[in-house]
């Protein structure tokens, strides 16, 4: 459970620009403007899905302490595994970071899947 924490948080971190190869972890998150609070929110609302198996399509977020809020959705289904597409906007922001990140049953889990 701890790796596909650490791989949430990973793949989060590709809601900004930048390579990740080129950047340590803590860089790309700190450019991405949204704060450590932010994707453990973006975490929760995608566990919200998962544990509903997808049913629920969409769970949404906000931080107060930030300004940020999002929406992680269920894009779709390949075989047994869920697609879901995040959407973030920071305090006072039009234009949406966005990832999408497939999920995989394993043993009565969800695993992050390339």
């Amino acid at each position: 459970m701890r790796f596909s924490r650490f791989l949430t948080a990973a793949a989060v971190a590709a809601l900004v620009a930048a390579p990740a190869a080129a950047n340590p972890l803590s860089r790309i998150l700190a450019k991405s403007g949204l704060t450590p609070q932010d994707t453990n929110l973006m975490r929760r609302a995608e566990q919200a899905l998962l544990a509903e198996g997808g049913s629920g399509q969409r769970a949404r977020w906000s931080n107060p302490d930030s300004g940020a809020q999002g929406e992680v959705r269920v894009a779709g289904k390949e075989g047994d595994c869920l697609l879901l597409q995040h959407q973030a906007y920071l305090k006072d922001s039009q234009d949406a970071k966005q990832v999408r990140r497939k999920f995989c049953p394993s043993g009565g889990d969800w695993l992050l899947s390339q």
